[in-house]
């Protein structure tokens, strides 16, 4: 059974604690927005490598294999 952790309402944390919490959910999206980045970064480089083997080993005006 999954169980959800606790509020942050319900915590009662202090203005220190919500701050270092807030960083810590910072650096973890920064860090997994980069991770995306860099997926992201890999894909257009392989559909591009994959449109310029098309161009060279497809018959012209024939359809695109899939």
């Amino acid at each position: 059974m999954i169980t959800t952790p606790p509020s942050v309402a319900v915590m009662k944390l202090s203005k220190t604690e919500l701050t270092e919490l807030c960083d810590r959910f910072r650096d973890k999206a920064l860090t997994e927005h980069q991770d995306m980045r860099a997926w992201m970064n890999r894909a257009l480089i392989a559909e591009s490598q994959l449109a310029i083997l098309r161009a060279e080993y497809e018959p012209h005006g024939m359809e695109p294999c899939s």
